[in-house]
C-alpha cells in the first residue's frame, strides 16, 4: 500500500483573483478550515506516515500544517523537478493537486500496487493519480498534467469530486461542506 503523498500546493491560482491575494488557494477555508485539510486528515486516517506539500506561493502561510507526518518543501519552476528533488521520495507515491477533493473509496485507491489515475464518471479527471517516480524521471509522465495521466495510467472510476480552482468550483465545495460539516 502506497504511504507517501506528494500534495502540489504551490501554484497562484489566478482564476481565483482576489480571493488568493492574502491566502494560497489550498488554504482558502472551507467548511470552518483549510481545503488541503481534508485531504491531509483523510490521508492521514488511512495510513500515510509522509506527506509532502510541494509550496511556493506565499510558502510562510502553510507553517502550521507542519507536524511530524506533514512536512514542507519548496516548489521549482518544473513541477517534474521539484518532485523528484523530494528528500526520500519513494517509487510509489500518491500525487494530488491542492485544490482537489475527490470523493472516492481512498484505500481502495491507495491498495493498488501499480500507477493509476482516478477518473470521475464523465471522464474527467479527479486530480489524483499514484505514480512511480521513474514515470517522471524518463517523460513518461508530467505531474503538472494529471489530464494527461487519464490516457497513461490505470483508470480508477469515481463519482466525482470537488475543485476550489474556480469560483463557481469554490462555491460549490463550500455548500458541500457546509451542509457536511455544519449539518444545514
Amino acid at each position: 500500500m502506497v504511504k507517501q503523498a506528494v500534495i502540489l500546493c504551490g501554484g497562484r491560482g489566478t482564476r481565483l483573483a482576489e480571493l488568493v491575494n492574502e491566502t494560497p488557494k489550498p488554504l482558502i477555508e472551507v467548511g470552518g478550515k483549510p481545503f488541503v485539510t481534508y485531504a491531509i486528515n483523510m490521508l492521514k486516517g488511512i495510513g500515510f506516515t509522509d506527506i509532502v506539500l510541494l509550496i511556493g506561493y506565499m510558502k510562510e502561510k502553510f507553517e502550521s500544517l507542519k507536524d511530524k507526518v506533514v512536512r514542507l518543501v519548496e516548489t521549482q519552476e518544473d513541477v517534474n523537478k521539484a518532485v523528484l528533488s523530494i528528500p526520500n521520495l519513494q517509487d510509489l507515491f500518491l500525487l494530488l493537486n491542492g485544490d482537489c477533493f475527490p470523493v472516492m473509496d481512498w484505500r481502495g485507491f491507495v491498495e493498488a500496487a501499480e500507477p493509476r489515475v482516478a477518473v470521475k464518471i464523465v471522464g474527467r479527471d479527479a486530480g489524483v493519480a499514484i505514480v512511480r517516480k521513474r514515470h517522471i524521471e524518463d517523460g513518461f509522465i508530467n505531474c503538472g498534467n494529471i489530464k494527461d495521466m487519464v490516457n497513461k495510467l490505470e483508470n480508477y472510476t469515481i463519482l466525482g469530486g470537488l475543485h476550489v480552482g474556480t469560483p463557481q468550483g469554490l462555491q460549490r465545495a463550500r455548500v458541500f461542506f457546509d451542509t457536511i460539516v455544519y449539518g444545514q
